[in-house]
């Protein structure tokens, strides 16, 4: 027989039962992505999260006009597994500070490299956007900031893509406590 892709049907054939167990065992992270409008990486941050299992996402500071369809559209319809919310309120993000520790994902004079952060969970990433970073508003609260070493010209990478390293970086560190696993 000639080999072939798999689809999703092929993959997870008990798709609901499939989905009842991520839910269960989603990992103790959640993002707040702060003022990030470009639609392609906030799409591709939510694939990631669907991915990796996170708890869900806040969309702070986000357009009025944002354009759901489209995030279904680029996010390959995980919008639909991975739960989020819009949050507009400062107060809002400070409740979320009860039940969580704040790491921003940002270069700030107190950050230090992802790689020697040692997390302790529940988090709270804070994302920023490609233009501004994270903003002011949310560092003040940072239990941590965290950043990845940058050795070229470029001071920065695509959000989606250094937010891929951190979130996998913390499963990584998730896994090796033994605090989750794939079953």
């Amino acid at each position: 027989m000639k080999e072939y892709q798999l689809n999703f049907r092929e993959i997870n054939k008990k798709h609901l039962s499939k989905i009842e167990e991520i839910n269960r065992n989603r990992i103790p992270v959640c993002l707040i992505a702060d003022g990030i409008n470009d639609i392609g990486n906030l799409g591709m941050i939510f694939r990631l999260a669907d991915a990796l299992r996170i708890e869900k996402i806040f969309l702070y500071n986000i357009k009025d006009n944002f354009n759901f369809r489209l995030l279904k559209k680029k996010s390959r319809s995980t919008s639909n597994y991975v739960s989020y919310e819009i949050i507009n309120e400062i107060n809002q993000i400070l409740l979320l500070k009860k039940n969580y520790k704040f790491v921003v994902l940002d270069k700030t004079n107190k950050s230090i490299d992802y790689s020697t952060f040692n997390p302790d969970f529940p988090l709270c990433l804070i994302i920023g956007s490609e233009r501004f970073g994270v903003s002011e508003e949310l560092i003040k609260y940072a239990d941590a900031s965290v950043h990845l070493p940058m050795f070229g010209v470029n001071t920065s990478i695509n959000v989606a893509s250094a937010t891929a390293v951190i979130l996998y970086d913390l499963v990584k560190k998730i896994n090796k406590n033994g605090k989750f696993y794939d079953k």
